[in-house]
């Protein structure tokens, strides 16, 4: 099950041009299973106004002007005390001000006051405004009490210029999310190690054997590992997909970088994920200069590349994925035994819906001494989760024996 599932947030934005991008921050979250509180200050709805976010989280939306909950609860100790995360995005350099002197003169401030749940802020300004003394000796302040910044991108704002001072993209801001309401879970403490991405294999400069592998699955699973509170290095080779901020990416590109990373990853790892579809083969001599018509040989000699899940052994849970296109089970039984895995994630490749580069897939994961575990046709951030929670269980000692 997702972190984010039953989850209870509280968004605060405040007044920033950039407030319009919490309405897509807020129904991201609603989405994901969450119940979004928003409250807005009062420089907040002089950009956007409370009707936009109740259609999108349906729920009621808290201005300067609620004092009470709908229940006759006091809004700011209620919001605060319900609160599994209180998120201020954007966070204006007023609002971080109030916040880091523990001002109770509004509502954003005193439900940040109040609550003893994860605060979240996003910072989004004018970049001389964000570099300004003041605003960091606040940022320093909220740090050291145990705030989460996320810190602003570089890019064009309001005002014109280009600078650091945009509120992050939503991916972002849920990430973060993801990772602070899994800090105590089932993954606290331990290193999980994934491999992503399809490998390349150059011929020449400018031509390579490959495969249309998107990476979408592991990254997928790093998320799902990092919302259980794991650690997390993701060995990624080309990608179309942008990998979660708050795991180490490691980038490689060959299947002999591949093994060479994931040696280095997985020294003192809890888990490994081997997600990559890597290249099989490699051209035996790569050419210095790209090859021109007509001048490409008939025959070029390609070389067997190492198996990089057989290669990797230690004292971690091993866990492997198999592309097929026929005989899915047999094949997948198969490698599980002879690569001494824990379990083995199989899907077929061959479907539309479950092929490299699809939103969805569908698998069934093998293990040694249980049933065979079908998972239907689903979001593959789905699937991540449906193995993540095998991966627990082997941690939690029912690990299979092989």
């Amino acid at each position: 099950m997702s972190v984010f599932t039953g989850a209870r947030i509280v968004l605060c934005v405040t007044g920033s041009v950039a407030a319009y991008k919490a309405s897509d921050l807020a129904s991201t979250l609603r989405q994901a299973g969450v119940e979004v509180d928003v409250v807005l200050s009062s420089a907040a709805e002089t950009f956007v106004g409370p009707l936009t976010f109740q259609a999108l989280t349906q729920r009621h939306v808290y201005t300067a002007s609620d004092v009470m909950t709908r229940d006759n609860q006091i809004a700011h100790i209620q919001l605060a005390k319900d609160a599994d995360a209180v998120v201020v995005a954007p966070a204006s350099a007023d609002a971080i001000a109030r916040i880091a002197q523990g001002r109770a003169d509004d509502l954003v401030a005193s439900i940040a006051l109040t609550t003893t749940s994860p605060i979240v802020v996003a910072p989004a300004m004018e970049s001389n405004m964000f570099a300004n003394a003041a605003t960091q000796a606040n940022l320093g302040l909220l740090r050291e009490r145990g705030v989460k910044i996320v810190e602003p991108e570089t890019g064009r704002l309001a005002s014109g210029a280009l600078g650091k001072g945009r509120l992050p993209e939503t991916t972002v801001l849920v990430d973060v999310l993801r990772q602070v309401l899994g800090r105590s879970g089932p993954l606290e403490g331990r290193m999980v190690v994934i491999s992503a991405g399809g490998t390349r294999e150059f011929l020449d400069p400018v031509r390579f054997i490959g495969n249309p592998s998107s990476g979408r699955q592991g990254v997928a699973l790093a998320r799902a590992a990092l919302e259980r509170g794991a650690t997390v290095r993701l060995v990624l080779g080309p990608s179309t997909v942008a990998p979660p901020k708050n795991a180490e990416i490691i980038r490689v590109e060959s299947a002999l970088e591949m093994l060479a990373q994931l040696q280095k990853a997985t020294d003192g790892c809890d888990v490994l994920i081997m997600n990559a579809a890597v290249g099989d083969y490699r051209a035996d001599e790569v050419a210095s200069s790209k090859l021109k018509r007509g001048s490409v040989p008939p025959e070029m000699k390609l070389v067997e590349n190492p198996d990089v899940l057989e290669s990797l052994q230690g004292e971690f849970v091993r866990v492997g994925f198999a592309a097929e296109t026929h005989d899915h089970t047999d094949n997948a039984r198969r490698k599980l035994v002879e690569k001494s895995l824990h379990a083995m994630v199989v899907n077929d490749v061959g479907g539309s819906e479950t092929g490299f580069a699809a939103e969805t897939n569908a698998v069934t994961i093998l293990r040694h001494d249980k049933p065979d575990q079908a998972v239907e046709l689903s979001s593959k951030q789905a699937i991540a989760d449906r193995v993540l929670d095998v991966v627990v269980e082997l941690l939690n000692g029912a690990s299979d024996e092989f």
